[in-house]
């Protein structure tokens, strides 16, 4: 399964680091018609282990007096590398050669400003990354990680407001049309203040806006705005403006982590360990001698000043801000030492790859930044390029540049077609159709969804007899965080709902015992006991259609069963690639996400303001689950279809923000 899943979209991550031995790279060389003694020196003194490598070439390391013998054709470029110092070369012109490398100064500069990416598709200047790296900023530019500090829905929940709204609407929706500051701008704006949000939330003697004035700004800015030029960490993401803004998780902000701490707070606050150059500088046209930080010992163009770093190989640079563990976030409030002894873990991306079949061989890197199969290497060199040169570099074997894409679930890559298997099986039985359907995480390294934890998968089954729909009897449901627009007991009675608007469903289950299932981390480890992972089995009872409302009050099409639990919702039939989200609790089905609950207990609230993960039944790795769904069948051989939908935010949330909640089709299965 492993391999399988590595072909489709998965392929090995870059080559391993270089070994003591000199390595063919099986690139056209110049034949070996003599050696070089290349002696390295580190401020003065030989070096040990220092890579030494000819361009395009075989490579090897120093010994203790800091020389190494290479294989070598004449003219060609001679690198040498340290972890300590930028790289360098020269060129052969003898039997021997020496490169004198100079440890670069380790104190972060606040006065560094950050390099701009350049305009996808110009070349722009050596100013700007795009000059050589002009696909990487392509791919880059259509990637999430440019919108992660202009994303209006980050913005929205980092200041409680809802950018999408004007001030009519804004009030109809019990909103606040209030002066506050402009995302990107710094500037005062009037802006709708409408549900909860980290500045409110995190400050409870402020009252919105609390743009400028609230004291806890939530770390939202060391990952979603780690560009803003200054000091590092702490930053509020309302001082994002400009470059910071527009190019959120840019080139140079990645390019200057010079280490990775995962006991760190998230972000350029620590796990990141951002490095900006102070020295002065050699070149014309900088305000500062380089400094880059990348995976390959041997780049040295002197205007990237380039630094190999292994973590740029693994997953955890990914992890600096893909893995979040947190207390208690509202003041007063606090975790259950119990249940969370080492902290609630909302985001836990890297964990549950760490824990999975893929670790460490497959990192993110290898999905999510698939191999460069148009160029030859990262200065868009063709594939019959052989040019050999530090400035443009040479062509290197196939895997060992990587695209920029980071597709996901926001992205229009096939990751998410890959990552999920439906398989179906029927029969009917005395005018029963029994379905089963497994769904199965066959090519996610991690959990499947993963990340935001406002992020839903679900699954949706219908069955058809000659194109008519069947009336579901029983079997598995769409839990509430597949989306209700209200719910109510038995004991609260079915015949008033507020808000109820002609064409909606009512849908009635009954509640039985908790359900086992397996989910990530302690809730599939054994850390938690069925009783404490917050599901309960819920099975389709019946359902009916609000046709007539007055007041509160509803007339149904049918009269509902009894059952022990409600919910009215509006999704009916199958959803569609790419249409708004639907509420579809209680329809034949399922769902799958990491449900947060606040002090409070509302469900599925933003991270900051939760206490406690009631639930968590996302599918690990490889792992599988099976729901079973009947209905009345009038004929004998009905079809039956199933489409499993990966939903970004709440669908309660979505609406009331109006943010653009789309349902993406994953993967459908029909039988």
């Amino acid at each position: 399964m492993l391999g399988w899943t590595l072909l489709l979209g998965c392929p090995a991550p870059t080559p391993p680091a270089p070994t003591e031995e000199p390595v063919d790279t099986g690139l056209p060389t110049a034949p070996p018609a003599e050696t070089v003694d290349v002696e390295v020196t580190l401020d003065g003194e030989p070096v040990d282990g220092a890579w030494v490598g000819v361009g395009g070439g075989t490579h090897a390391h120093t010994g203790p007096d800091g020389h190494a013998i290479l294989p070598l054709g004449g003219g060609i470029r001679l690198i040498a590398s340290h972890p300590e110092a930028r790289t360098l070369s020269t060129r052969a012109a003898g039997a021997t050669a020496r490169i004198d490398l100079v440890r670069f100064d380790r104190t972060d500069n606040e006065a560094y400003v950050f390099q701009d990416p350049g305009i996808p598709g110009e070349a722009g200047t050596t100013a700007q990354c795009g000059h050589c790296h002009g696909s990487m900023v392509v791919d880059w530019a259509g990637s999430p990680h440019r919108d992660a500090a202009s994303n209006p829905v980050v913005h929205d929940v980092f200041a409680g407001t809802s950018q999408l709204h004007d001030e009519a609407s804004c009030t109809a929706a019990s909103g606040a049309w209030l002066e506050g500051v402009g995302p990107g701008t710094g500037a005062p704006a009037s802006r709708c203040y409408l549900g909860s949000g980290v500045l409110p939330d995190l400050d409870p003697t402020c009252a919105p806006p609390c743009d400028t004035t609230a004291s806890d700004t939530g770390g939202c800015a060391d990952c979603h705005a780690p560009g803003i030029d200054g000091p590092l960490g702490g930053r509020s993401l309302l001082e994002a403006t400009g470059l910071a803004f527009t190019e959120g998780v840019h080139c140079d902000v990645c390019h200057k982590s010079e280490r990775v701490d995962l006991t760190a707070p998230p972000g350029v606050a620590g796990a990141l360990g951002i490095l900006r150059p102070s020295e002065e500088p050699t070149i014309t046209g900088v305000d500062w001698q380089p400094l880059t930080f990348g995976p390959l010992p041997d780049v040295p163009n002197p205007r990237m000043g380039a630094v190999p770093r292994d973590h740029f190989r693994t997953a955890e640079l990914c992890a600096a801000c893909h893995e979040l563990t947190q207390g208690a976030r509202i003041p007063g409030q606090a975790l259950d030492g119990a249940r969370w002894p080492d902290g609630l873990p909302v985001l836990s991306t890297y964990s549950e790859w760490s824990e999975g079949p893929y670790a460490p061989q497959s990192p993110c890197q290898s999905c999510h930044m698939p191999p460069e199969t148009r160029f030859r290497n990262a200065a868009d060199l063709d594939a019959d390029a052989v040019l050999i040169d530090a400035a443009t570099g040479w062509p290197r074997a196939p895997g060992a540049t990587r695209r920029h894409l980071w597709d996901g679930p926001r992205g229009d890559g096939p990751l998410l077609g890959l990552a999920a298997a439906l398989d179906l099986d029927t029969s009917v039985v005395d005018d029963v159709l029994t379905v089963e359907v497994t769904t199965t995480n066959v090519g996610a390294g991690h959990a499947l969804p993963t990340g935001e934890p406002m992020r839903a998968v679900l699954l949706v089954v219908e069955a058809r007899c000659d194109g008519t729909p069947l009336v579901p009897t029983g079997g598995d449901v769409v839990p509430a965080f597949g989306g209700a627009l209200d719910a109510r007991t038995a004991a609260e009675g079915w015949s008033t709902w507020p808000g109820a608007r002609v064409g909606d469903r009512i849908r009635v289950v009954e509640v039985g015992g908790p359900r086992d299932y397996p989910g990530p981390l302690q809730f599939g480890d054994g850390g938690f006991p069925v009783g404490a992972k917050g599901l309960s089995v819920e099975t389709y009872v019946g359902g009916s259609t609000v046709t007539a409302v007055d007041g509160d009050t509803v007339t149904l099409d049918v009269p509902l069963p009894a059952g022990d639990l409600a919910w009215r919702v509006d999704g009916e039939g199958l959803p569609e690639d790419g249409e708004p989200s639907r509420a579809w609790a209680g329809a034949p089905g399922f769902a799958f996400a990491r449900v947060l609950a606040d002090a409070d207990g509302a469900r599925q609230v933003q991270h900051h303001r939760a206490v406690d993960i009631v639930s968590d039944n996302r599918l690990p790795p490889l792992a599988s689950f099976t729901t079973t769904h009947t209905f009345a069948s009038t004929c004998p051989d009905p079809t039956v279809t199933a489409r499993l939908m990966h939903r970004p935010y709440p669908v309660e949330e979505a609406r009331l923000r109006r943010w653009d909640g789309r349902d993406r089709l994953m993967v459908e299965g029909s039988r």
